[in-house]
């Protein structure tokens, strides 16, 4: 016995997806998965909201314990606040440019309108200066000569700082990092210079960045220019 193939039209896949479709477009949502879903978003709003929360609460302590005097208490209270809410990272406009070679043993200018800024700093041309450090987020990055020869360097800062000013700083590179108290000046417009200390680059060390630890009163400091002395060329 022969069978024939039967052929079925050519419009009945189409029509029998289409009612597929049409069922599974009217099927009831699973309560289950919906359910999930909705303590899922309640959960995430309810974390959020608490973790603002926490956030402003340290922010409040860090100031307060600035206030004080006490800047290592309020770089822990920092720390805590953004390891629970990290900043959003600030539009840089222009990628650092990186400063040419330098012979061995000799002095390293990082240009403060060659830095790049986060946290609110401002590159203020006119005056050469890089100001409003007004919070603890507030830093500049710099790129470092290629082929810069490990060891000490003494970091030598021009800045000034009104009385009623001040806080701490950190200066770090890739791994090293030193800390200081900003020494306030007569005012604003009075500058100083000085060496704030001896920092240890590692070979091959490519980014510095000074950043705000501490801020106490109208701003950490204005910032008019930074060297690197490596110690056997320091005077």
């Amino acid at each position: 016995m022969k069978f024939r193939r039967r052929l079925l039209p050519t419009v009945a896949v189409p029509a029998g997806l289409a009612a597929c479709l049409a069922l599974a477009a009217d099927a009831p949502v699973d309560p289950l998965k919906k359910l999930r879903h909705d303590w899922r978003l309640a959960v995430e709003k309810d974390t959020k909201t608490l973790r603002d929360q926490y956030a402003a609460s340290l922010l409040t302590l860090e100031r307060e314990l600035a206030g004080k005097g006490d800047y290592a208490g309020a770089a822990r209270a920092k720390r805590e606040r953004l390891s629970v809410q990290p900043p959003p990272p600030d539009p840089e406009a222009t990628a650092p440019t990186r400063p040419g070679a330098v012979e061995p043993d000799q002095p390293v200018t990082l240009e403060p309108g060659a830095a790049t800024v986060t946290g609110g700093v401002k590159w203020d041309k006119e005056n050469g200066i890089l100001t409003n450090w007004a919070n603890t987020e507030a830093s500049a990055r710099w790129l470092l000569p290629p082929g810069l020869l490990p060891g000490g360097y003494e970091v030598e800062l021009t800045w000034s700082c009104a009385p009623d000013a001040g806080g701490e700083w950190v200066i770090q590179e890739d791994r090293y990092f030193l800390r200081r108290k900003v020494k306030p000046s007569s005012s604003w417009d009075v500058y100083q210079t000085e060496i704030a200390g001896t920092l240890r680059l590692i070979a091959n060390s490519r980014l510095l960045e000074l950043s705000a630890a501490a801020v106490k009163g109208s701003g950490l400091l204005q910032l008019k220019s930074i060297r690197l002395l490596p110690v056997s060329a320091s005077k």
